[in-house]
């Protein structure tokens, strides 16, 4: 089974900048990294819908169609008082709403001197191919809320 992890490393007032890394078990009882690539999510607001981050935890994540992007999207499952979490394209802190947002790196794309993620679609193409063939996992968020 392959599993997530997000480690939260730079927390720059609205939003929060990490890095995001897939495992995948190996026939010696460990896990090696098959994938990884650069986060942005929204800052801490007491976990409040749209416009906070989830809380640093341990969740279940699932690959099911989201009705919003109509497209399969990786959605956590179990985050206290929230739904509709997911990881997806965008490259800027105004384009989520308390999901998470991947990218291959972070960067200056537009002029308000706030960190970006850049190529976010195809990051996430990516990291969907590489989750293949999980429609289940798991994702461990970890760093300050």
């Amino acid at each position: 089974m392959k599993k997530i992890v997000l480690y939260r490393n730079n927390y720059l007032g609205q939003e929060i900048l990490g890095h995001l890394m897939v495992f995948e078990d190996n026939a010696f009882g460990g896990s090696k990294m098959i994938f990884e690539c650069k986060t942005l999510e929204l800052e801490w607001k007491n976990n409040n819908n749209n416009v906070s981050c989830v809380p640093t935890g341990f969740y279940n994540i699932v690959f099911e169609k989201s009705a919003k992007f109509n497209r399969y999207l990786w959605e956590l499952k179990g985050v206290p008082g929230r739904s509709e979490a997911k990881i997806h394209v965008a490259n800027y802190y105004t384009q989520i709403q308390g999901c998470i947002a991947v990218g291959d790196m972070h960067t200056h794309i537009n002029s308000d001197e706030i960190p970006d993620v850049r190529n976010s679609k195809e990051t996430l193409r990516r990291f969907h191919e590489i989750m293949k063939p999980e429609k289940k996992s798991t994702i461990r968020i970890v760093g300050k809320s």
